[in-house]
């Protein structure tokens, strides 16, 4: 039994990239101890980085997707005819207020 969980252990972690969370719940053994036998094994350091670039990725995406949605919620409006009727009011109420 104790060469079966670490040998399930590996095979989750590496193969189907499972998190050390969903590994204790699959197998029964306590986070710190797959962990801590997850970081005896080989290619430990570079499963984690895979894992951190991954995820830098999937936020990149995320955020992008949220800042497209956000451009679409909120319309654009300034543009030259907009800035044109502000410049236009801002006149006609300087104008009234100095002449009037």
């Amino acid at each position: 039994m104790a060469e079966n969980w670490r040998e399930t252990a590996y095979k989750y972690y590496f193969e189907s990239h499972l998190q050390i969370n969903d590994i204790e719940m699959l197998i029964g053994i306590s986070r710190q101890s797959v962990s801590a036998y997850l970081k005896t094994c080989s290619g430990f350091l570079e499963e984690k980085q895979y894992r951190k670039d991954r995820n830098r990725e999937l936020r990149r995406e995320y955020k992008a997707q949220k800042n497209r949605e956000y451009r679409r919620a909120v319309p654009m409006g300034i543009t030259g005819e907009t800035i044109r009727q502000e410049h236009e009011r801002a006149v006609m109420e300087l104008s009234r207020e100095r002449y009037h």
